[in-house]
């Protein structure tokens, strides 16, 4: 299933509670975030698994702006359902690797070498599409239990010179790559969490989540850790504007025949958002 027609999905499961008195509410901005990527690759050189750094290794851009979307429904006061999305699309070229590693794709085991330049291109999207129930509330406070499905649209591509191994050899002369070598993995996952509210004054509210998840599922092994800290100022009724804090560490393996990749991705920084209510 295509990435449009998986959200067509998940989006249409909103629409039957459409049919009820209920609030609305769409909130988009930005996300400045530092980003560590890593991958978890064999180096047939020295025959061990080493770490590779995206940022300090092959150069991908360590500060971004990551666009932000939520759209939330609430209706019987208690209950709301969501669906969020955020995105990262990254790619740089190295003149020469300094730490050779091995990745497989379409079954060929192929040996990025010392020296050699490499254009990656790592392209990451998350959306999110859950459940929200109110179990506390007063005046000042309110306290949400969440639960969601993350679906991750993972994809990884090298290309440049590469050698290819045959048995435990690298074939010599390397092997020029026309078009990138690509993983891609699109991993569900789900997660729990907690949301909670505290109302400063009738314009300010201050707010925080965290959610967790942790899944191993036939060739996929994957976990998530989101935490949010952050205040909500009401310019209007409807309009508002929000500055937070935010924590984001997913981590994919994924391990079939056709290929393998470790990856973990942790991005932090400030978030300002705008919303509107309707």
């Amino acid at each position: 299933m295509t990435k449009s027609a998986l959200w067509s999905v998940y989006l249409a499961t909103l629409m039957p509670f459409s049919a009820q008195a209920a609030e609305w509410e769409i909130e988009v901005g930005g996300f400045f975030s530092r980003t560590d990527t890593k991958l978890n690759a064999y180096d047939p050189y020295l025959d061990k698994i080493r770490s590779i750094d995206f940022e300090s290794d092959l150069d991908l851009k360590e500060v971004a702006l990551l666009p932000y979307l939520d759209l939330e429904y609430y209706f019987n006061d208690k209950h709301s359902v969501y669906f969020d999305w955020r995105s990262l699309h990254r790619e740089a070229t190295r003149t020469a690797v300094t730490k050779p590693f091995e990745f497989t794709s379409g079954g060929v085991a192929y040996v990025v070498q010392a020296g050699s330049k490499l254009i990656t291109e790592l392209d990451i999207d998350i959306a999110r599409i859950g459940y929200g129930y109110q179990f506390y509330t007063n005046e000042k406070w309110s306290l949400d239990v969440l639960a969601s499905l993350h679906v991750m649209w993972l994809s990884l591509g090298f290309d440049g010179k590469f050698g290819v191994k045959v048995g435990d050899e690298v074939e010599i002369p390397t092997l020029l790559i026309d078009e990138k070598v690509i993983n891609e993995v699109t991993a569900p996952l789900p997660d729990l969490g907690i949301r909670v509210e505290y109302a400063l004054s009738e314009e300010w509210l201050l707010r925080s989540h965290a959610q967790l998840f942790y899944l191993s599922i036939e060739d996929i092994e994957g976990y998530l850790a989101e935490v949010d800290i952050g205040a909500k100022y009401f310019i209007t009724d409807q309009f508002s504007a929000t500055g937070s804090f935010n924590y984001y560490e997913v981590g994919v393996d994924y391990d079939s025949s056709r290929s393998d990749i470790d990856v973990t991705f942790r991005f932090y920084g400030p978030m300002l958002t705008l919303a509107y209510k309707f």
